[in-house]
């Protein structure tokens, strides 16, 4: 079966099944409003929903439907800075990702709409002090969105902007242009080599009067440099946003930064591969226990199988993309007992809570869990 709705192939690819489950959890088709090209590598998409990004904070993300031949995919985009009555993203076109960026990159054009849901706040942007901004490749996405309301606030602020080539870096010109070379600097790795993103920043910092918040998203290797170089230094806090395997941006935890410690936010965005990516790690026993469906069915969960794979084993379909516990697409309704929290996107307070959990990762305490699916 084959479903249309307001006449993009975008939605049209979706088998009934699949678009019903999408509508039931919360996507809904938001219209194409324009495609531009950042670079060859990089397409600027426009979105134009009726209530558009009204109280989105600066570092969201929007969650994108993508109908691949293999099935349905889940990508999370970044907000760009942009005017209020519509949606920006921008989508890197990865060559060894999982497909989402490549059909977005071959199909965007013949798409009046697309299914998205949020947008959504998993980076923590905290609004006060000094911010100092290291971004690498596509992940200055979400940082735009943070530097514009830095300018607003007043707040003193930098942006380290890393990248391999210029003509990659989809938006270095226009940040050079609209904030001056003493706030931004473009480092070009293919000409100067890799940058010491921690000397850079703790030189920033120490000419600063308090403390300094450094807001992190690019490859692996740039964010934990960072995570690990400031872990034990006082007076400066790292947030990062993680980016995850074919996601077109990411999904970062949401727990507040800590004067000389680090926040991992892992979000999903632009197809990366990150093969070295610190994986969430199993704190509770591995037991086998009973997950209990809202139509009163049971599915056996057992030892060194994940609630999705068992599910997915049951014929019971569900919205996943990370599988790692990062990005939050498969967050679902806790109706009775109690999850084994193993993500980084809940926060210490949500985990205690017990209303939500990743079924990707997550697990049952004791023998038995009823979920609302």
């Amino acid at each position: 079966m084959t479903a249309t709705t307001h006449g993009s192939p975008a939605i049209g690819d979706f088998d009934g099944i699949d678009l019903d489950m999408l509508i039931s959890q919360g996507f809904r088709p938001v219209p194409v409003s324009g495609v531009r090209t950042l670079t060859p590598e990089v397409l600027g998409i426009d979105l134009s929903p009726a209530e558009a990004s009204a109280g989105s904070a600066p570092g969201s993300h929007l969650e994108v439907a993508v109908p691949l031949p293999n099935g349905l995919a889940i990508r999370h985009y970044s907000l760009l800075a942009g005017p209020a009555d519509s949606l920006h993203v921008a989508v890197l076109r990865e060559r060894h990702g999982r497909g989402g960026s490549a059909w977005l990159h071959e199909n965007i054009a013949s798409c009046t709409s697309l299914l998205v849901r949020g947008p959504r706040d998993t980076f923590g942007y905290e609004g006060s002090g000094p911010a100092y901004f290291v971004a690498g490749g596509i992940g200055i996405t979400p940082l735009t969105a943070m530097i514009a309301t830095a300018v607003a606030a007043g707040r003193d602020w930098h942006l380290l902007y890393v990248g391999r080539r210029q003509e990659s870096m989809a938006f270095a010109d226009s940040l050079v242009d609209e904030y001056g070379p003493e706030r931004v600097t473009i480092h070009i790795t293919e000409a100067a080599g890799r940058p010491d993103v921690v000397s850079a920043a703790e030189e920033w910092a120490s000419l600063r009067d308090e403390p300094t918040t450094v807001y992190t998203c690019g490859p692996v290797p740039l964010m934990r440099a960072l995570e690990i170089g400031f872990e034990h230094r006082p007076g400066i806090s790292v947030v990062s946003e993680d980016f995850d395997e074919d996601s077109e941006q990411t999904a970062p935890a949401r727990s507040a930064p800590r004067a000389g410690g680090t926040t991992s936010a892992s979000q999903t965005g632009n197809d990366t591969t990150a093969s070295d990516a610190t994986e969430v790690k199993a704190e509770g026993t591995d037991d086998d226990f009973v997950v209990e469906l809202g139509d009163g069915s049971e599915i056996d969960v057992p030892a060194g199988c994940t609630i999705i794979d068992a599910l997915n084993k049951a014929g019971v379909r569900t919205l996943s993309s990370c599988q790692k516990g990062t990005c939050g697409t498969c967050e679902t309704v806790i109706l009775d007992g109690q999850a084994d929290h193993r993500d980084s996107v809940l926060s210490a307070e949500e985990h205690a809570a017990q209303e939500t959990m990743m079924i990707c990762v997550s697990r049952a305490c004791g023998k038995r869990i009823s979920l609302d699916l």
